[in-house]
């Protein structure tokens, strides 16, 4: 079977809760989308990123390809994501070597570096440059047990697999483009389970961590606040989210005798968002105390479906402001500007409408960026 040029492979991005897939097709020098696809995970099938029921997850994976959202999959090439979980990336320094000499050199120093022994992990490396007698090499890395495992699920789903890849690199290929390739910027990936942050500088990913700080917690906080269930407090999160609402119309979402609990909801949230900043403020420290240069972050992406949280940016704005006080000694926090990330800069000309609205587009990140690897 020979893959056609025209289009792209399809982007399979897979968390503990969605199933999200894309693929586009080239036109004139830039693309369409072809068709994309959102199903939900069944329970049991995938926990904590841990890929429980194979033969569900295949089955499953086969339905979304089969019955798409939007248009129709016309391909069964695939690339696939890793989650930030599963993988370990970081930028390291070492002794300059020949490129020969590197298939042994880069993986025997990764050892320090890699949590997992060597002989477990797939071990991928690019050399960035070199600098005096250094050279700056950047590691990825990926536990065999579970590349060979989705490998095999993805096969099963009658697809062909063409790579697997870090989350975080490919959700900076979508959200990093156009003006700000030259700036440093800080994504904040905020899924249902988790916030992944990375560093994107230079044109490379620099640095990602992860955090269970995200939009379950979210709703979590609303249910205990206003001793509501799961489904009810999500409703709220979403109506309401980070919004001031005295002397706003009653909620439909509520019953009448809880609407005065309405004004509770951003009381609720502020305490987890500011834990979040929190981790923001900490990845700044991290990649400022141990950057090679006095590298400044001036942007800080929201992507992701539960950035899609009511006047999120203005408040993370407002608390990093007010932080940069306290904190003075990171140069990153003045002036760090903070907005929704823009998953379509690569793909649509200016004036085109995105296939899916602004909030969609956000949970897509991820998947449009693993659809665009083949066209970089």
């Amino acid at each position: 079977m020979f893959f056609d040029r025209r289009k792209t492979p399809l982007g399979l991005y897979l968390s503990d809760i969605s199933l999200k897939m894309i693929q586009f097709t080239r036109k004139r020098g830039g693309f369409s989308v072809q068709a994309y696809s959102d199903t939900k995970i069944p329970k049991g099938a995938v926990a904590g990123d841990v890929l429980s029921d194979p033969k569900l997850l295949s089955k499953t994976i086969r339905e979304a390809v089969d019955n798409p959202k939007f248009g129709k999959i016309t391909t069964p090439y695939v690339i696939a994501s890793v989650p930030e979980t599963k993988s370990f990336v970081r930028v390291i320094q070492m002794p300059i070597v020949s490129e020969k000499e590197a298939e042994e050199a880069v993986p025997w120093e990764a050892e320090a570096y890699v949590p997992l022994p060597i002989g477990q992990v797939y071990l991928d490396w690019v050399i960035l440059g070199q600098e005096g007698d250094k050279m700056t090499v950047l590691i990825t890395a990926c536990p065999k047990d579970y590349v060979d495992q989705f490998v095999s699920i993805i096969k099963e789903a009658k697809l062909i697999p063409l790579a697997l890849e870090v989350e975080s690199q490919a959700t900076a290929r979508s959200l990093v483009s156009g003006d700000v390739m030259g700036e440093t910027i800080l994504i904040a990936d905020i899924d249902t389970l988790r916030t992944s942050l990375i560093i994107f500088d230079k044109g490379i990913l620099q640095f990602t961590s992860s955090v269970p700080i995200a939009g379950n917690l979210f709703t979590e906080s609303i249910a205990k606040a206003l001793s509501l269930d799961m489904v009810l407090a999500e409703k709220m999160k979403r109506e309401t989210g980070l919004e001031d609402v005295d002397g706003k119309p009653a909620s439909p979402a509520l019953p009448a005798g809880r609407q005065a609990g309405r004004e509770t909801v951003k009381k609720a949230l502020i305490p987890v968002v500011k834990n979040l900043v929190d981790e923001i403020i900490n990845t700044i420290r991290f990649y400022e105390e141990h950057s090679a240069q006095d590298r400044k972050i001036s942007r800080l992406l929201l992507s992701g479906g539960s950035s899609k949280l009511k006047h999120l940016p203005s408040f993370i704005h407002e608390n990093l402001t007010h932080r940069a006080i306290a904190e003075h000694s990171l140069r990153s926090l003045p002036g760090l500007k903070v907005e929704l990330g823009n998953p379509w800069g690569k793909i649509l000309k200016a004036g085109q409408v995105p296939p899916l609205s602004r909030e969609d587009s956000l949970s897509y990140a991820t998947a449009i960026g693993l659809a665009l690897r083949e066209a970089e």
